[in-house]
């Protein structure tokens, strides 16, 4: 057998051997490190995820409770108003075997002018009620000249939107005639109303639509809806309208004996 003799190690093969084990450590102190670090830097990602969640499902718990309590508060509103609100049940229709097509009928008179109604279009629906907001279309004629003076369905300019006319019905908002002619008329149906002297414009006329003093008018109505709130003025209001338009005024309830004043009080 060969037996091969190690010869005597130079101190430069030394330092290598050092150089290249702490070379080793090194790296391996660095992998290590690194995979300590990823180790930790993952950790602290998940952390931070975790609260973006949790700081996300607050903000949910936080609005879905708001939606809840806006909710609540709307439902609180509507109960009040509908206790507030007086009601008429549309169920209780009773239609009237008189109301025919194409006859004339007296609605109201006094001693200085007079309202007639004639259906052109039976209605069968409610009738409305003093202090009720009803929606309607109109046109308004001179009885003489047969001169159109208004009509909701045309267009007052380019781009406004074609509305149908509102008021309150039966507490002098329009004139006398309008307050007797929509009173008797029912849910739908279409009527010629015609008014004179105090039921119209009275004594004083309307400049602005052409309508002379005393002038006999013509409109034609579609009543189109009913609302079911009821407001009635209150005592103030009565007497400062009257006041206001003496021609306008509807007297209920014996108020009009308060108003015997020569000038307004206030």
């Amino acid at each position: 057998k060969e037996t091969r003799v190690k010869g005597p190690r130079t101190p430069g093969a030394k330092k290598l051997q050092m150089s290249s084990r702490k070379r080793n450590r090194e790296e391996e102190e660095s992998e290590s490190e690194s995979d300590s670090s990823s180790s930790s830097d993952s950790v602290e990602q998940k952390k931070k995820k975790k609260s973006k969640q949790k700081k996300k499902d607050k903000k949910k718990k936080k609005k879905k409770s708001k939606d809840k309590k806006k909710e609540k508060k709307k439902k609180k509103k509507r109960k009040k108003d509908k206790k507030k609100e007086i009601t008429v049940s549309e169920a209780k229709v009773v239609l009237d075997p008189n109301e025919k097509v194409g006859f004339p009928k007296l609605i109201a008179q006094d001693s200085s002018g007079m309202c007639e109604k004639k259906i052109i279009k039976l209605g069968h629906g409610r009738r409305p009620v003093k202090g009720q907001e009803v929606m309607l279309h109109c046109k308004g004629f001179l009885m003489k000249s047969r001169k159109k003076f208004w009509d909701t369905r045309v267009k007052k300019a380019e781009g406004v939107k074609v509305k149908p006319y509102k008021f309150r019905v039966g507490v002098g908002k329009v004139i006398k005639g309008w307050d007797s002619g929509v009173l008797s008329m029912r849910l739908g149906e279409v009527a010629r109303i015609v008014v004179s002297g105090s039921f119209g414009y009275g004594v004083k006329g309307n400049l602005k639509w052409g309508i002379p003093p005393n002038c006999d008018l013509e409109f034609e109505m579609e009543l189109l809806n009913i609302a079911n709130e009821i407001v009635l003025p209150d005592k103030y209001e009565l007497m400062k309208q009257k006041v206001a338009n003496k021609h306008t005024f509807i007297d209920r309830d014996g108020i009009g004996s308060m108003l015997s004043f020569r000038s307004a009080p206030f």
